[in-house]
């Protein structure tokens, strides 16, 4: 059952029902938002630019819907059922801790690259892989809408398709491997139900923020999957592409260091038996 490497251990987690329930759910809120754009491209005979998603991911509702699919994906957080005692006894806390934040990583470019294909498959008639943005495009930019898809005409302006679609995969996937260490190494301290509580209130802080009027961008890790939260021109409320990379880096490398602590002093017995 279980690989006596780290990559057999990761894939034994990978291969579960979940990332199919995420993928259905994803496939569904997508087609949702999408059909209007795609029936109007395909009635009027146009292909326009693949990258609808960074688009998609300003509106909010979507984001949230977004984030809970992660969430789910990492619903085994902190992986201390009984058939991982019997790894951690043939490896060791250290490597099963490597082992662990490794395969968080990994799974947050697996969701991004789901992400990613849902949303060329759901607009697949009607894409171009040109690197330019199209009729459709700039005339949804001037409305700042394409019926549920909110268009950023900022984000249009200063990239080009590939490199706002390269951006937002990148983003998508640090913000998935952010939420699953914050998960799990929360979990090592409290119970598993307190850090996914905390986690929500997280995701949530930016809209209570926003309906007080505070902007507090540069505080939010879980905004950034949003183009509409970065800073565009010298807003030095919003963070820019290099402070984002630089921020998740250093504070995946901090859960990293912090749960790897916590699991070289855990008593797994009693962590197991009261999570």
């Amino acid at each position: 059952m279980w690989g006596a490497n780290k990559l057999g251990i990761i894939k034994y987690r990978i291969k579960n029902v979940k990332i199919f329930l995420i993928a259905i759910i994803w496939l569904f809120i997508l087609d949702v938002y999408l059909a209007d754009y795609r029936s109007m491209a395909m009635t009027l005979g146009l292909k326009d630019s693949f990258a609808i998603l960074p688009h998609v991911q300003n509106d909010f509702y979507f984001n949230k819907i977004m984030l809970l699919g992660g969430m789910i994906f990492f619903a085994d957080i902190p992986f201390m059922s009984g058939e991982e005692l019997y790894v951690v006894l043939k490896i060791g806390k250290e490597k099963w801790s490597q082992i662990n934040c490794c395969y968080i990583v990994l799974s947050g470019v697996l969701l991004s690259t789901l992400l990613t294909v849902l949303s060329l498959l759901t607009i697949l008639p009607a894409i171009s892989l040109k690197n330019e943005w199209g009729t459709l495009y700039q005339t949804f930019a001037f409305s700042g809408t394409a019926d549920c898809v909110i268009i950023n005409s900022k984000a249009m302006s200063y990239y080009s398709p590939y490199a706002l679609m390269l951006n937002i995969f990148l983003i998508d996937a640090l913000t998935f491997a952010f939420m699953g260490m914050l998960l799990y190494t929360l979990s090592l301290f409290v119970s598993k139900i307190w850090s996914y509580v905390i986690v929500v209130v997280l995701i949530f802080l930016q809209s209570v923020f926003g309906k007080m009027g505070l902007v507090l961008d540069n505080f939010l890790p879980f905004s950034w999957i949003s183009a509409s939260h970065w800073r565009f021109g010298y807003d030095r409320h919003r963070p820019d592409l290099i402070y984002i990379y630089t921020a998740f880096c250093m504070l995946l490398f901090l859960l990293a260091v912090i749960s790897e602590w916590k699991i070289k002093r855990m008593d797994w017995v009693s962590k197991e038996e009261h999570r």
